[in-house]
């Protein structure tokens, strides 16, 4: 964890998403502290005529749901929601208006990890 799963408005090149990929993995691990092996990003494109914002059909948007393990302050859930946002903008070339991000706590005992342990199982084993 964290895990990222991200929807755009189809019709960005592949750099850009790229771009946004790398971008959002910085953005994770310093902002949230998280270790690079811990990330996961999927990003989902989505045809404009499958969409609608405000009324409006193939509006541009961005969507992120950013799965966190339960425990981070709400300081660093605010500062990575800005630099999420900042990142979706300038990468993904979106209207900062355009773009939600829901953050959803995860217990530990909630999230499978390796072996198939939660997390709190894994780090209760590795502790000792």
């Amino acid at each position: 964890m964290p895990i990222l799963q991200v929807q755009v408005t189809a019709g960005r090149s592949q750099q850009q998403k790229t771009a946004f990929l790398q971008n959002a993995t910085k953005v994770i691990e310093q902002t949230l502290n998280a270790a690079l092996p811990s990330i996961r990003i999927s990003l989902q494109e989505i045809e404009q005529q499958d969409s609608i914002v405000a009324g409006q059909i193939g509006a541009d948007f961005v969507n992120i749901e950013a799965f966190l393990l339960a425990g981070r302050n709400d300081e660093l859930k605010a500062n990575f929601m800005e630099a999420i946002n900042k990142t979706a903008a300038t990468t993904l070339n979106v209207p900062d208006t355009c773009i939600r991000t829901l953050v959803i706590d995860v217990a530990p005992e909630h999230m499978g990890v390796q072996e198939g342990l939660s997390a709190r199982a894994f780090k209760a084993r590795n502790a000792g």
